[in-house]
């Protein structure tokens, strides 16, 4: 069967761990189906504004200690604006986020001092907290909410969050910034300690408010440390673009060790994640790309944290990202990712309602907790949220019993292919159906093989991502055929891939493997010739109904 002309559709791929996985599926409810009964789910609340006579509690981070405590961590501000008197406030949990502890400071204004972003990472070597946070000035005639500059701290416990140390200042580090930053700012969020034990936090920063946009020269870099935190010293920085205007960051480990970090667009707006990768620990960042991995939405602080997949664990690779998924500050909503980031085929909305920034933890047993920012009263919608609360929830929650925390489920690809004529091997189905997501009206779903036709003078396609595009001599066809055997619990499933090799449909496996987090999605990078976007536009279970992203 041959479909010539296909422009501007969408090529569902299938990828299944064998048929007992399938049918399993087929079985289960809908992904992220609303009022399911499967898994566990509770919420607290850990900050209200008024609470001590604070005005609003603003800018979160999130950690768990080696004790097992979780650790909350907010702006206590004084006033609405960013750059007035704030405290450092944090509230202890000793049973996963279910109770919480009084409210306490870890620093407290003298009644001018500007405290934010405090972002806490923990050494599981030696149990030690830090907590990085900045100290923000105005320059004089800015009579703004928005400071110009700060100085970068840091504090450290070392009896589980009850008490901490005098702080220490980490400003010299980025001593002779060529760029003219003046304000650096962590996190915010939490920082991250790598498998091999490096301790990294990324810092963002930018030149004063009063720059027009396009010249405040936002990026990231990052401080990292090989001593358990004793000594600290500068890594390298995401190169500065104008047209990617990175600051508020999270950081996550792929498993090849490669590190990603990934971004509020600063200018605001509705935006795709910034997105950039280390392959050396931190010392260099590839171009910054935006990642539309997730559709874009308001451009806000979110967090991400890696559950499962490094090291040999043997599990799945799982992500869990939080976001509002809207063009405003609404819709809480978390999502999963089983193939680096690729796709995010189940969703959960912790609140429709008006929703700020948000951060995430794994827990023990399989759970995630959120900490977020949630307007109380109906209807107001501000830059800061009443009530702070904290969600925590398994796997079964998230993804409508399809994962128990035991193994991922297999998921079905979405990739859009532009001006690209393609035909199917000999014995297969095609289905056409309408489906709002592509961005021709269309699907063409494909159970098996693939294989691209050329057309005009030469096709191009990507090997993978943005790497060199590879021009195939038209007339005739190229034709790729082969096997791959992979182990997975126990049995032996193999693929075919019939066409180009950078085309990967029916794969066989544990998910994870189609394409790691890369900095190589060309979504928005546009090239002349006629090519295959590698982009997901949606992604859901094998046999488990409705798009849900």
């Amino acid at each position: 069967m041959e479909h010539p002309s296909i422009s501007r559709r969408t090529l569902v791929l299938g990828a299944a761990a064998g048929t007992a996985a399938i049918g399993a599926l087929a079985a289960a409810a809908p992904a992220a189906a609303a009022g399911t009964a499967a898994g566990d789910f509770h919420e607290s609340l850990v900050f209200r504004a008024g609470d001590d006579g604070l005005a609003v509690f603003h800018v979160f981070g999130l950690t768990t200690t080696v004790a097992g405590s979780v650790l909350a961590f907010a702006e206590a501000r004084l006033t609405q604006h960013d750059a007035d008197p704030h405290h450092l406030a944090v509230r202890r949990s000793r049973d996963g986020g279910r109770t919480w502890e009084p409210l306490r400071y870890v620093r407290r204004s003298d009644g001018v001092q500007s405290l934010v972003n405090p972002t806490p990472l923990v050494d599981r070597d030696s149990g030690r907290i830090f907590l990085f946070h900045a100290e923000c000035f105005r320059d004089a005639g800015n009579t703004g909410g928005s400071p110009d500059s700060s100085r970068l701290y840091v504090v450290t416990s070392d009896d589980d969050g009850e008490t901490w140390s005098s702080p220490t200042e980490l400003t010299h580090l980025f001593d002779g910034d060529p760029n003219g930053q003046t304000l650096h700012m962590p996190g915010p969020g939490h920082g991250l300690q790598l498998t091999d034990g490096r301790l990294v936090l990324q810092v963002w920063h930018r030149r004063a408010i009063a720059f027009p946009v396009a010249d405040r020269r936002y990026g990231v870099t990052v401080i990292v440390s090989d001593d358990g935190g004793a000594t600290w010293q500068a890594g390298g920085g995401v190169p500065l673009d104008g047209a990617y205007p990175l600051n508020e960051a999270r950081l996550i480990e792929r498993p090849d060790g490669a590190l990603v970090v990934l971004g509020r667009y600063a200018s605001g707006g509705t935006h795709p994640r910034i997105v950039s990768v280390s392959t050396d620990r931190g010392a260099t960042w590839s171009p910054p790309v935006l990642d539309a991995s997730a559709r874009p939405v308001n451009a806000i602080d979110t967090g991400i944290v890696r559950l499962s997949g490094l090291d040999g664990d043997r599990e799945p690779s799982r992500i869990v990202f939080s976001r509002t998924d809207s063009p405003t500050r609404r819709n809480m909503t978390v999502s999963i990712s089983y193939d680096e980031g690729m796709t995010w085929p189940y969703s959960r909305v912790l609140t429709e309602g008006p929703a700020s920034y948000s951060d995430t933890v794994a827990l023990p047993g399989a759970r995630v907790g959120v900490l977020y920012g949630r307007e109380h009263q109906p209807g107001v919608t501000t830059s800061f949220s009443r009530d702070v609360v904290f969600a925590t929830f398994d796997l079964a929650w998230l993804t409508g019993g399809a994962d128990t925390g035991r193994r991922g489920p297999a998921t079905r690809l979405s990739f859009e292919v532009e001006d690209l004529p393609a035909t199917t091997s000999p014995g297969l189905t095609v289905v056409r159906t309408a489906d709002p997501a592509a961005s021709g009206g269309h699907v063409v779903e494909v159970r098996h093989r693939l294989r691209p036709v050329p057309r005009g003078d030469a096709r191009d396609h990507p090997r993978r991502g943005v790497r060199p595009l590879r021009a195939v001599p038209a007339p005739g066809e190229r034709r790729r055929g082969g096997a791959r055997r992979r182990r997975v619990a126990g049995r032996r499933p193999h693929r075919h891939i019939d066409g180009v090799g950078a085309l990967v449909p029916d794969r066989a496996g544990r998910p994870g493997r189609a394409g790691p987090w890369p900095a190589h999605r060309p979504v928005h990078r546009r090239r002349q010739a006629r090519r295959l976007v590698r982009r997901p536009l949606q992604s859901r279970p094998l046999g488990a109904g409705p798009r849900v992203m």
